[in-house]
């Protein structure tokens, strides 16, 4: 009877998200802040994977058809996700809107089954409500676009539900899946992880859990660490963080059960004196203070602004913790009282999320509007070789440009990752790839490897002696990368062990 009601109530948080998915069953796409750049970066990430980049870090599409390496360093889950769904037969856009869906979809589902390991049914499937229709989550679908965000939303509960079953081995899953769902979340969340982990007394399986989680994403962020000196990122100016605090006039993504959820927890306070409650009273009114105008001052001196860039990109921990509130009130009380509050909050949460629920409006390009598009889909082209001294306003007229001599290019063949072509030099000349430069790049000639000169113009070109000759020009990993991959494929195959010995604790 007891698994009966919990499938029950998980099933009515699930039906009362449908409310979120209405607006990605509508033909076409909604114009968003990020929405369009998230899918032409997948269909540019599927287009290198099927000519057999893996893993994916340079976009050769991108930059003017020059290439860039935005996939090296930004949240590359939902692109990993999205690569079956497309090979179902979904277009660019579909799956793109799949992904939302599911992402809301497991909000739902595992905020459930995290507050179910700590509550009754009733404050569980609340919280699982006030999660998923969050008003800031629906903006960060339905305004923002941000695929990135979405995801890693419907993965935080997760590693909180995993935390309370004390399973070590899902609680590093969790956790790599966060590090490559987006990396600014990871940044907020991981550390309060941490401490979460530390409340519950849990400093073994801490450690096991963040061995195995950073072992499983090494392959992103390793490199991603490393080859950011390669770029312009950190001389880059992205946002300025005081045009992003929450004032009297965004208050709505907040929405008024924010307020109502906050003033109940601070007044009931003294009856709930347990350290998970205090803990996500105190962080949550904490990242909340954040959001104002008011703490410019640690905005001002904070080392790591760029990494988080948004102050109001902190509601994404503040929606998680109040949702732990707000069914922690309603589990204090019982019989008809309980019914009763629980459909009040029930009509704010609903009240709270009915501006961003629906899309105003939709766009209707073709799939291939994103397919042949070479925006770099960054903001500053923050991700830019740092030689490179002009970024390509246009496509270059040829791929191979012969600098000095008078060859000519005989038997060209390109599939995006290698490009193969002959020639014969009469005379000493050098020759330029017309793709920006990125450690990884290699030009063989007679399948000798040859210097790459970038510092010039940030451009591959190489010297080609006399005499004829046939030129191989590929991008591979580097040692670094190589180690990263190294060290993911050894932590998956110590997942899989881990898996099979403990799977009947595992899946219990």
């Amino acid at each position: 009877m007891k698994k009966r009601s919990n499938l029950l109530f998980l099933c009515l948080a699930v039906l009362f998200t449908i409310p979120a998915l209405i607006g990605l069953f509508h033909p076409g796409f909604f114009p968003t802040d990020d929405g369009n750049w998230m899918v032409i970066r997948f269909s540019a990430f599927y287009e290198a994977l099927r000519n057999g980049q893996f893993p994916v870090r340079f976009l050769f599409r991108l930059n003017n058809g020059f290439g860039y390496p935005v996939a090296d360093f930004l949240y590359p889950l939902f692109m990993y996700i999205g690569v079956p769904i497309h090979i179902l037969g979904f277009n660019f856009v579909n799956t793109v809107k799949i992904i939302l869906g599911l992402s809301l979809f497991f909000s739902s589902v595992f905020t459930f089954l995290w507050l179910r390991k700590l509550f009754d049914n009733i404050s569980s499937f609340l919280g699982a409500v006030f999660y998923t229709l969050f008003p800031y989550h629906l903006f960060d679908v339905y305004k923002r676009g941000s695929v990135g965000e979405a995801v890693a939303l419907s993965i935080a509960p997760f590693i909180f539900w995993q935390i309370e079953r004390k399973n070590y081995i899902f609680t590093g899953v969790g956790i790599a899946l966060l590090i490559t769902a987006h990396n600014s979340l990871a940044f907020i969340f991981i550390p309060f992880v941490v401490l979460y982990m530390l409340l519950k007394n849990q400093t073994l399986n801490l450690i096991k859990s963040f061995l195995l989680g950073f072992g499983l994403s090494a392959f992103f962020w390793l490199p991603a660490l490393y080859d950011k000196q390669y770029t312009v990122f950190d001389k880059t100016a992205v946002s300025d963080f005081s045009g992003y605090f929450i004032t009297l006039k965004d208050l709505n993504i907040l929405g008024v059960i924010f307020f109502v959820v906050i003033l109940g927890a601070l007044s009931i306070s003294y009856l709930r004196r347990s350290r998970e409650y205090l803990y996500f009273l105190f962080t949550t009114l904490f990242f909340t203070v954040l959001l104002f105008p008011y703490s410019t001052i640690f905005w001002k001196y904070f080392p790591f602004v760029n990494y988080i860039q948004f102050p109001f990109r902190l509601i994404s921990y503040i929606v998680l913790g109040a949702s732990y509130l707000i069914a922690s009130q309603i589990n204090l009380l019982q019989g008809k009282i309980k019914i009763i509050f629980a459909v009040l909050f029930l009509i704010v949460i609903l009240y709270s999320a009915k501006d961003f629920i629906l899309p105003k409006t939709y766009q209707y390009y073709p799939d291939s509007f994103y397919s042949t598009n070479q925006d770099s889909t960054t903001v500053k082209n923050e991700y830019m070789p740092k030689w490179v001294k002009q970024v390509p306003l246009s496509m270059a007229n040829e791929r191979v440009t012969v600098i000095t001599g008078h060859e000519s290019v005989q038997n060209l063949f390109i599939n995006g990752n290698k490009t193969n072509f002959s020639l014969y030099s009469p005379q000493n000349s050098t020759l330029q790839f017309n793709t920006v430069y990125y450690p990884g790049w290699t030009v063989k000639i007679d399948n000798k490897t040859a210097s790459i000169d970038y510092k010039t113009n940030g451009l591959i070109r190489f010297f080609v002696d006399k005499g004829p000759h046939n030129i191989s020009i590929y991008f591979t990993e580097t040692p670094l990368r190589l180690f990263s991959d190294f060290v993911t494929l050894i932590s998956l195959i110590a997942f899989g062990i881990l898996a099979i010995k403990n799977r009947k604790i595992l899946f219990k």
